[in-house]
């Protein structure tokens, strides 16, 4: 904490290092046996001339204890201090019930704006369960941001246009139009296998994009309707996982806008014609062209997704654009990137793919095309219904079962995703997504249930003395949070919620290990009969308890208070 950091700094000081720079510098160590706070002193060595280690060795010379320190030794390149645990664990305490929902959050990032653009389906098809991963991850980015001070714009952005409608057009040509999401996914699924197999429905299909781009009054009547069905169906589910969206634009907005783009880069010299499409070349040749219009004339998702940056930076002047897309589109980011470097567009380096691995089922994606799907919203039903088995058996008496049950469906679900490094595949099993041990989305709900059972009996804390506070597993629980606004802010530099996952993980195992300790020895008990170490004692549950109910809002899983 930065009292302790500012601390070291004076120490530092006194062997010749400027106090900011070493404040900044101060670390917590991975092994936490060996020190509490480490200077490593590598970046000083240039400026002093002097080795790492001499410096280390001048500092732990220099140190005098004080009513935050205790102890600083020289070990190799680093000084590893020991802190006065009372003092630490009262700041901590006492920041976080001045801070409240604000823990862990800052404002020093408002004047920042960041635009986040997740989920962006294609209309005319349901969610299906490979959409979960950008929901989700884009939602938990947008919330981190926002808790960390950002002026953050969350967008989704439909693909509503192109040959996936032309084909849906031919659908309802021949299939009659669709009244609800269901009947327009299976016309959809029909459509594709048709156009598949039959050139001249392909032809039909084309010729339908192409009526849309143009604003044909009959395509957009029919692209209108299916847009709101879609969007209807979208919204329920959406509804379910917390995800929410500032604002839902889709590709037809900028067709227009594009096929004017279009000219104006041909009018320029900045695009040219190549086998009777308009291409641009990227700044990074070895990425070949960016294709901005077929030789039919229609453009492509890569031209809107040109102008829809231009937009978005004319009007949000944004400090991150972050695409939450899969792996698979890396190609094509890298080519709008750098397209919008060769235009001169310098704010193109603020812009992000936040890319991540599938989301596997039984080792496959899912598809529509193939009329295998399986929807998002049908794995969030039976997730809910194993969850309700499960707390039936454990605790049959729960009052609102119901509700409960589909927090912790639901919660399992977003967390099997958001436990794990992005980039990396997820493939789904039941069993563990729903387990109550190990790292899982109920563990952390049971976890925050727990420590709201032990408040319920033993009454919400005034102001307990945290010098109490002496047992090793509660410095631990102290050190842990101490942690979490770091931990925050790194997931939102990293574009990673799993830190924030890991995080809450460990802060779960350590308050559970220290409840069942509590069980085993009366010593640790919290509800001890010491009226003052109780107090002390509550104060640190309602730390945790808020601590992993700020973590699990911001990851979009609902925090329990009974299980």
């Amino acid at each position: 904490m930065l009292s302790f950091r500012k601390a070291i700094a004076k120490t530092a000081a006194a062997a010749g290092i400027p106090e900011d720079e070493a404040c900044a510098a101060v670390t917590v160590p991975r092994e936490r046996e060996r020190a509490d706070l480490s200077l490593p002193c590598f970046t000083f060595a240039k400026a002093m001339r002097k080795s790492p280690a001499a410096i280390a060795a001048e500092v732990a010379a220099a140190f005098a204890p004080t009513d935050r320190l205790e102890a600083a030794e020289a070990a190799g390149p680093f000084v590893n201090f020991r802190v006065n645990r009372s003092a630490w664990a009262a700041e901590l305490l006492e920041r976080l019930e001045t801070e409240g929902e604000a823990w862990g959050g800052t404002d020093a990032a408002a004047a920042e704006p960041v635009v986040v653009e997740y989920g962006s389906p294609n209309i005319a098809k349901p969610l299906l369960f490979h959409h979960l991963r950008s929901s989700v991850i884009g939602q938990a980015l947008a919330n981190l941001m926002r808790h960390r001070g950002h002026q953050v714009v969350s967008l989704n952005f439909l693909g509503d246009v192109g040959t996936a409608f032309g084909k849906l057009m031919v659908g309802i040509e021949e299939l009659g139009e669709a009244k609800d999401a269901d009947a327009l996914n299976r016309t959809y699924v029909e459509a594709s296998k048709l156009c598949a197999d039959d050139p001249e429905r392909m032809d039909r299909a084309r010729a339908w994009a192409k009526r849309l781009e143009q604003e044909d009054a009959e395509a957009v009547r029919l692209w209108t309707e299916a847009r709101e069905i879609s969007l209807a169906g979208f919204r329920r589910v959406y509804d379910r996982l917390g995800v929410r969206y500032d604002k839902v634009d889709g590709e037809q907005m900028y067709v227009k806008r594009a096929q004017a783009f279009v000219e104006r880069l041909l009018t320029q010299r900045r695009a040219r014609v190549s086998e009777g499409a308009v291409v641009l070349d990227p700044a990074d040749e070895s990425l070949g062209v960016v294709v901005l219009r077929k030789s039919d004339g229609t453009t492509l998702y890569q031209t809107r997704d040109l102008v829809a940056a231009i937009d978005r930076h004319e009007q949000y002047g944004f400090a991150s654009m972050n695409y939450v897309v899969d792996v698979a589109q890396e190609l094509h980011f890298k080519q709008l990137f750098s397209g919008l470097e060769a235009l001169g567009y310098a704010w193109a380096e603020r812009c992000m793919h936040v890319a991540f691995g599938q989301v596997l089922m039984g080792g496959r994606r899912t598809a529509t095309r193939e009329g295998r799907g399986v929807l998002l919203e049908e794995v969030l039903d039976e997730a809910v219904r194993r969850a309700d088995a499960i707390i039936a058996e454990k605790n049959p008496d729960l009052a609102d079962r119901e509700r409960v049950a589909e927090a912790v469906g639901v919660g399992a679900v977003i967390f099997s995703d958001l436990g794990t490094q992005i980039r990396r595949n997820v493939d789904f099993e039941w069993e563990q997504v729903l387990s109550f041990d190990g790292r899982t989305g109920p563990y952390l709900q049971y976890a925050h249930a727990s420590a709201c059972s032990i408040l319920r009996k033993g009454g919400e804390p005034v102001r307990g003395d945290a010098s109490l506070l002496q047992a090793a597993p509660e410095w631990e629980l102290v050190r842990r949070m101490t942690e979490f606004p770091n931990e925050v802010e790194r997931a939102c530099t990293d574009r990673e919620p799993s830190i924030v996952a890991a995080f809450l993980y460990e802060l779960a195992r350590e308050f559970r290990a220290y409840h069942a300790a509590g069980g085993k020895d009366r010593a640790l008990r919290v509800l001890c009969d010491d009226d003052g170490l109780r107090a002390a004692r509550l104060r640190l549950v309602a730390g945790v308890r808020a601590t992993l109910r700020i973590g699990l809002e911001l990851l979009g899983l609902e925090p329990l208070e009974e299980m």
